[in-house]
């Protein structure tokens, strides 16, 4: 799949959307340049003055309620005005369709008229004037290509509030770059300069950086801390990427064309941050270092609307914000922001800084833009070496910062048991977070089947340190949190009133004749309050439970053998050895996963019942050829949200020795690998899959592991599961998963062109298609496409 940048111009709406509607003001000629007084950095071609009065007009003069129909490859061709009260929106699709009807037979009237030498009304002599040449079949042809974009008026005047907040600090990294200083108008094209956007796709902050691309910038992307949205981080990510593209680029250009200047190369380097270098190096090889005659001449699938109107769209930008007096009636007036930076020693809790510093989350987040949801929500700590910002304060916090160094560090496991709901919650996406059952977790707080949760409830967390007492008081009844106690060599749980053995292994997902059993409480199993209770398999500080994974399955390391492992979990070694198909010798080894008769280990990726309907809707979906997925499954989309793959660790053997693999999944990168193993950099990946420097990673892609430990599994496992945990709890912070779609495949359709003209997630597409990982779309094959809409 081609990466560097893929930004998604979701504020400009360049996505192809269902055209058009009602109340239109008739066609407008085609519109005036408008004087862009351009730099000797990013030249105007003449060709180019009229897309880019198109992008100005779209900036400043329509707002979000208008609907502007043209032409997608002559974008001032303008044909109609509509105000929709919605623009493009598709909740006003009918409106939208009769507009582009009507503009489809007045174009074809037109046509047939011209072909005659039949008399024009008023309105076709409109249409006409907007082709030149009065060519016939040119008109019927453009009849069955109209567009539908957004004004977004509003959008650009928040983004110009915005601006003068960050501009100051984008000047000053452009400039440790050498880079022009023109560049700090492009954030206005990628998202009107918020650093809290975030795209359907997956594009993230001020600069809409993927997550596959976040790494290879030095970004930092985890469970803890996103910098692609923390401003200066993801401006400094920006600037590496367009000093790595120009030099490549300019590589390239000057050993086609000796004599290319440095400035006919800059619309190249505009453009690759949203087509990629890789694209751009493409076309350049295809045609020549000529930025209008690629424009022209350069034919690929994925060279669209977005991409052939992207620097078109950055002038407008830098000309609409260099004459903001003359379009909002305003002067730029750049504020700075000042803050107080602490560096964090140790990790702590968000609940620690607000104490100390005696802010709330409401006055932190906005300095703090790159910590995630998993902080905020009190779910991790924040990491030591992390430098939090506070408002500005002339004393710069002596006496607090004293106070707070001289506080113990904190247990980073939390007391309290419960969790308040957030928006874009779900009960397996809290479940998940924590790392506990999603069933218990239902099951605790007494959700139903559908498992609804509202913001502001109380869930409490079962499971893991913590035990529920449902003990009854005076006919009411109270839930206590239990603190369990776990020795070095034995997890034991306290019996209180109303405690039952079955309800008790319930509570920690272990079988009830297994906890009967090695407890030696009898046939009745009688227990009494106060008694200790050792918990199966939770031995040797819980190490091997901890190694039993979604599929009930046991990680063998050095020195197991079938018997002692069915000796550690009390069960019967020949019902093991049965279980996994092992030979007479019952041969293991390390890294291979053994499945453990009567056991069931906490589900971090688990989701509730219902899916299975969801699971069975979606298989009638695509048998009927149905339209759209909703109804029955509507009430568990969301939680559709937070499943996932299979994120493990394969064991295969090869003359004797374990062969350690993943199935590469979309948003990873050969570096994540590296960076989840700890070795540092990708190098060793490459070499064991034979892959060279040039040679991309595609998604469905068995690769292989240099894994020397069972630790480096558990390590590479858990650091893969949150880094896609962290991508999901985004994607459910910004948008709801409302219907599932079947889509018939036409050509030249790849999962990345639907990606971003529909908007979802390529990782979503694959949960929903998983047949598809190994193999290309083809042309007339069904599959399922997501349908995402933005929370308000």
């Amino acid at each position: 799949m081609r990466k560097s940048l893929y930004p998604v111009l979701a504020m400009l709406c360049l996505c192809a959307v269902t055209m058009v509607g009602t109340n239109s003001t008739h066609a407008h000629h085609l519109l005036a340049d408008t004087e862009l007084n351009c730099s000797e950095d990013f030249p105007c071609p003449e060709a180019l003055h009229g897309r880019v009065t198109f992008w100005a007009h779209v900036f400043f003069k329509w707002g979000r309620s208008k609907a502007i129909f043209h032409d997608p490859d002559v974008p001032e061709r303008v044909y109609s005005v509509v105000d929709t009260g919605k623009g493009c929106s598709n909740s006003v699709k009918s409106r939208l369709n009769r507009e582009r009807k009507r503009i489809k037979t007045a174009l074809y009237n037109t046509a047939n008229k011209l072909e005659s030498s039949a008399p024009l009304s008023k309105e076709e002599q409109h249409l006409a004037s907007l082709f030149p040449d009065k060519d016939p079949n040119q008109l019927r042809r453009k009849s069955e290509k109209i567009r539908c974009q957004t004004g977004i008026r509003e959008s650009f005047m928040k983004g110009l509030a915005r601006f003068n907040r960050y501009s100051y600090m984008v000047d000053n990294i452009l400039a440790q770059y050498n880079l022009p200083p023109d560049i700090r108008y492009l954030p206005f094209v990628e998202s009107t300069y918020n650093p809290r956007a975030y795209s359907k796709a997956g594009a993230a902050g001020m600069w809409q950086i993927m997550p596959s691309t976040a790494r290879t910038l030095g970004l930092q992307l985890d469970a803890t801390i996103d910098e692609r949205l923390d401003p200066e981080a993801a401006t400094h990510g920006a600037a590496r990427y367009l000093t790595e593209s120009r030099t490549s680029l300019t590589k390239l250009a000057h050993k086609i064309d000796p004599s290319v200047l440095d400035s006919e190369i800059s619309p190249f380097v505009i453009t690759s941050y949203n087509y990629g270098v890789n694209g751009m190096r493409r076309a350049i090889k295809r045609v020549n270092p000529d930025y209008m005659e690629v424009l022209e001449k350069y034919r690929s699938p994925s060279f669209r609307t977005a991409v052939k109107n992207f620097y078109a769209s950055f002038l407008a930008a830098r000309h609409v914000v260099k004459n903001t007096e003359r379009y909002f009636g305003r002067e730029l007036a750049p504020r700075p922001v000042k803050v107080v930076t602490v560096v964090l020693s140790n990790s702590t809790s968000v609940d620690r800084i607000k104490q100390v510093f005696g802010f709330s989350e409401e006055e932190l987040r906005p300095l703090n833009l790159g910590l995630t949801r998993f902080i905020w929500n009190g779910w991790r700590m924040i990491p030591a070496g992390y430098k939090l910002r506070l408002p500005y304060r002339d004393d710069e916090y002596i006496d607090e910062i004293a106070y707070f160094k001289s506080l113990p560090r904190e247990n980073p496991m939390s007391e309290s048991g419960t969790y308040i709901v957030r928006k874009g919650d779900t009960a397996c996406g809290v479940a998940s977070a924590l790392q506990v059952n999603c069933r218990d977790l239902i099951s605790a707080n007494r959700l139903g089947k559908r498992a609804l949760i509202r913001i502001g409830q109380k869930l409490i967390i079962p499971g893991g340190l913590f035990a529920l007492d449902q003990s009854g008081s005076g006919g009411v009844e109270r839930t206590v949190i239990q603190r369990i106690t776990s020795s070095r060599n034995q997890q034991t749980y306290r019996v209180i009133k109303g405690d039952t053995a079955c309800g008790i292994a319930r509570k920690y997902s272990v079988s009830c004749r297994e906890l009967i059993r090695f407890n030696n409480l009898g046939r009745k199993a009688v227990i009494q309050v106060g008694q200790s209770l050792r918990i199966p398999g939770t031995g040797n500080d819980r190490r091997e439970l901890a190694r039993l994974d979604e599929g009930n399955r046991y990680l063998v390391v050095k020195g197991d053998s079938a018997c002692r492992i069915a000796s550690r979990f009390n069960v019967d070694c020949n019902e093991l050895i049965r279980l996994n198909n092992l030979n007479r010798k019952a041969t293991i080894f390390p890294g291979q996963r053994i499945r453990i008769p009567g056991f069931e280990a906490p589900q971090t990726n688990e989701t509730v019942t219902e899916l299975a309907q969801l699971d069975k809707a979606i298989a009638e979906a695509v048998s009927q050829q149905v339209d759209t997925l909703t109804g029955v499954a509507r009430p568990e989309l969301n939680n559709l949200l937070d499943t996932m793959p299979d994120l493990s660790v394969r064991v295969s053997q090869t003359g004797g020795a374990p062969v350690y693999s993943i199935i590469a999944m979309a948003e990873e990168t050969l570096g994540h690998y590296a960076d989840w193993l700890g070795i540092g950099y990708a190098g060793p990946v490459r070499k064991l899959n034979s892959m060279s420097i040039k040679t991309s990673l595609s998604i469905g892609r068995k690769i292989k592991l240099p894994i020397d430990s069972v630790e480096q599994i558990s390590r590479f496992e858990r650091k893969r599961i949150e880094f896609h945990q962290i991508l999901n709890e985004e994607l459910k912070e910004n948008y709801q998963l409302v219907e599932i779609r079947s889509h018939v495949v036409n050509k030249g359709d790849t999962v990345w062109n639907l990606a971003t003209e529909v908007g979802f997630p390529v990782s979503l597409f694959y949960r929903l298609n998983p047949d598809l990982l190994h193999i290309s779309l083809v042309p007339g094959q069904q599959v399922l496409i997501p349908i995402l809409r933005e929370r308000a």
